[in-house]
């Protein structure tokens, strides 16, 4: 809906999207009808990376907007000057807060420059949120699409109401200016969203304490000293929806994980996402390596982060992590 609200509809327009993410951002651009082109991330915050996007807007003219998408709940590193590249370009920036909602990051006010907080989504072009079961607001599944264009916001939710034609009546409801989708959320899952929305700032409390005892665990632990936790860009604040993981010595996270799985069956561990750019449905002249992407998706874990969670829970998690570095080192 939002890519559709944006004017995205051939594929001469080109969308760069982050390559280290979830690949519904360049699912939606591809049903929109446009070409998503995969850049690479930055290895602090996990975020798209301001060289990779000013490096794709030099070789390429086609490019009509950018999509960011904070990465398990950290606010990109990169956000404030790829906002600024966007403007300067004159294109559009879509933020994908489907894992930040909630998060904040600070920018130069615009009035005195000096450092302000906003919460991630409030300057992109549309910003779009999930509120699958999971997610800081989750209902179960479905998303809404905000922004501060009110022309952009209705033009999204006309296309995600089948598109509608517009002040014939209502006896011509089953009339439609254009090809459009079903995608309202229905009532009853929305009366939950209001109810989980109440419960945010718990659930940013609780994200945040279950990280912070991973930090602990994590330092405290001889196996695990040496391990790289995703970082956070000092004042921002990230909701950390989950603690992600990379591992020393180039370790190969497919091993470790499978590894724990195999001893451990009731804890629940992911691996990173897996790089778009390597994605045979995304390949185009266009896309370049993304060896940051590839380095994550090689040594990363993601371990549990539910909100239900407790200490004694996590240190499970961080000696059964490091029970399974171990026999991962021992066998190779």
């Amino acid at each position: 809906g939002a890519m559709k609200a944006l004017g995205v509809e051939e594929s001469s327009q080109h969308v760069l999207v982050p390559s280290f993410t979830c690949a519904a951002a360049a699912d939606a651009v591809v049903h929109a009808g446009g070409l998503p082109i995969p850049v690479d991330c930055e290895m602090d915050t996990f975020g798209v990376s301001i060289e990779a996007v000013r490096a794709a807007l030099e070789s390429n003219p086609d490019i009509v907007g950018v999509v960011v998408a904070p990465c398990y709940g950290v606010p990109a590193k990169d956000f404030y000057e790829i906002y600024c590249l966007c403007k300067e370009r004159g294109i559009w920036l879509c933020e994908d807060a489907c894992e930040s909602y909630g998060a904040n990051q600070v920018i130069p006010d615009p009035k005195t420059g000096l450092p302000t907080l906003v919460p991630v989504g409030s300057l992109a072009t549309l910003c779009v949120v999930s509120v699958r079961s999971e997610k800081m607001i989750g209902v179960g599944e479905g998303g809404a699409i905000l922004g501060n264009d009110t022309t952009l916001v209705a033009r999204a939710k006309w296309w995600c109401s089948r598109a509608p034609c517009r002040g014939v009546g209502l006896w011509r409801v089953y009339e439609h200016d254009a090809v459009g989708q079903n995608f309202r959320l229905p009532e009853m899952l929305a009366a939950v969203g209001c109810a989980a929305a109440e419960m945010l700032p718990v659930m940013k409390e609780r994200k945040r304490n279950i990280h912070s005892w991973y930090q602990e665990g994590f330092a405290s632990h001889p196996v695990l000293k040496r391990i790289t936790l995703q970082k956070c860009v000092e004042g921002h604040e990230a909701v950390w929806w989950i603690t992600a993981a990379l591992l020393p010595d180039n370790m190969n996270g497919e091993a470790v994980g499978m590894q724990l799985i195999k001893d451990y069956p009731d804890i629940e561990i992911r691996p990173g996402f897996s790089p778009l750019s390597a994605m045979a449905i995304f390949q185009s002249q266009w896309v370049k390596a993304c060896p940051n992407t590839e380095a994550l998706y090689h040594g990363l874990v993601c371990l549990p982060s539910s909100h239900q969670l407790t200490k004694p829970d996590v240190d499970r998690i961080c000696d059964a992590l490091a029970a399974s570095i171990e026999k991962v080192r021992a066998s190779s």
